[in-house]
């Protein structure tokens, strides 16, 4: 909708009317009446191991016989007689995954983002959207989030037109009891805009992209402020959460941070509960933790919410660190995950022509420093994009920046820092937090 010229040539106020109708239509399409039982099942499952044990064993029992429907697996019996798959598998037979015992009137058509390549497309049908939402809706719960609470959306939607210079950057929808807000539009000049526009409104909880409310959090950090309004939450979700962005965030909103991982593969879930620790979210599907012999495992997950497109032992090329102690405070059944290192595919190489995935710490410590990116075209340089308070970022923390970046990749790269109004944002409005186009030798 928000590309059509329709939208884009009408005054700010249909424009409203507009994503109004469009989240009006949606709540009749997801109605919670559909999901009620499954909602319901989901409760149960929270506080009881052998709801929790049951619910899973027949869900997995029903995925492998859906796969049995497929061109792709043939007519294994148990999950281990499935070799594992990946993404390069189902893009070279996409339709061998379809389940040929299905012919679903409605057929959501979407893709990955493909930040780390080229995007996978996975059909789905309604039941899968209706059953996903659930799940996203639990962990609102888990948020606070109660029905009327007014919500802040910073994401992937292109509110308004890229070209647009002058705000304001968000729309509102009457339904939905929203205002969405552009992820593309988050300047330096521009941020205040936003953090008065979300206090005006009265927002209760806000979701965002990582990137996209740690930049808000980091303006405010570098002019020593917090957010003027009282959330309940933030609940973030689509890319890699640092614990130091966390900090930050809940720093200066003044709230905790729920952080929610999945994948349109729906392959698996895993979110932060009210105690900060993340929780595998096992009735969401089945998980297997392939050792990477690093302390590290990766996820390898089965899908039990899209039955139109089964992905039986589908490695993710996501890596978590396991928790020793898996109970939790929040005394739910799920267990505890430690950390998510996030995608693999955001990686600098180092002199030594070693891909270097974890970059958190090369920011940290920088004042002034709002937002940033690596961009690496050659093997020996790097550009480091930033967007910064002009007043705090010296030349002094651009030679640390540069120092910390030759501290994690080598000293005999060359660090170069551009200063910019924004970073570059892929399609969907994420941003990468390292862009390599030099090939490894390793």
């Amino acid at each position: 909708m928000y590309t059509s010229s329709i939208y884009k040539k009408s005054p700010i106020f249909i424009q409203n009317v507009m994503v109004s109708l469009r989240d009006l239509v949606r709540a009749a399409i997801r109605s919670e009446k559909r999901v009620a039982g499954l909602k319901s099942q989901l409760r149960e499952n929270e506080y009881s191991h052998d709801a929790l044990k049951a619910f899973c064993d027949t869900q997995l029992e029903a995925a492998l016989l859906r796969a049995k429907s497929t061109a792709a697996y043939g007519t294994h019996q148990q999950l281990d007689q499935f070799a594992f798959i990946d993404k390069q598998d189902v893009k070279a037979s996409p339709d061998a995954f379809l389940n040929t015992q299905l012919n679903p009137k409605v057929t959501v058509k979407g893709s990955t983002s493909g930040t780390t390549g080229t995007p996978l497309s996975i059909p789905q049908d309604l039941n899968s959207v209706l059953r996903e939402q659930a799940f996203v809706s639990r962990h609102l719960e888990w948020a606070g989030y109660q029905k009327g609470d007014k919500r802040a959306w910073i994401r992937g939607d292109v509110v308004v037109p890229l070209s647009q210079k002058v705000g304001p950057y968000w729309r509102y929808s009457v339904f939905e009891n929203m205002i969405l807000m552009s992820s593309f539009h988050l300047t330096a000049d521009a941020i205040p805009g936003y953090l008065t526009a979300m206090e005006d409104y009265g927002v209760d909880i806000i979701q965002a992209y990582p990137s996209s409310i740690a930049t808000l959090a980091k303006f405010l950090d570098s002019k020593d402020l917090y957010y003027r309004g009282k959330l309940k939450s933030i609940v973030t979700s689509s890319e890699s959460l640092s614990q130091e962005d966390r900090e930050v965030i809940e720093k200066r909103f003044q709230c905790k941070v729920f952080d929610w991982y999945g994948l349109f593969e729906r392959v698996a879930a895993i979110g932060s509960c009210e105690h900060g620790n993340y929780h595998l979210i096992s009735d969401y599907s089945h998980v297997e933790f392939l050792d990477s012999g690093d302390g590290k495992h990766e996820i390898v997950g089965t899908n039990y919410n899209n039955a139109l497109y089964p992905l039986v032992r589908y490695r993710t090329g996501d890596h978590v660190v396991l928790a020793n102690e898996q109970r939790c405070p929040c005394g739910r059944t799920y267990p505890v995950i430690e950390k998510i290192e996030g995608r693999v595919g955001d990686f600098l190489l180092g002199e030594d022509g070693q891909k270097i995935h974890i970059l958190n710490h090369i920011p940290k410590g920088i004042e002034g420093l709002i937002s940033c990116q690596f961009v690496q075209e050659k093997a020996e340089s790097i550009k480091v994009l930033v967007v910064v308070d002009q007043a705090k970022f010296t030349t002094q923390q651009e030679q640390q920046l540069i120092a910390n970046t030759n501290e994690r990749v080598g000293q005999s790269i060359t660090v170069d820092v551009h200063r910019v109004d924004a970073l570059p944002r892929t399609k969907n409005g994420k941003v990468r937090q390292a862009v390599c186009s030099v090939e490894s030798k390793f």
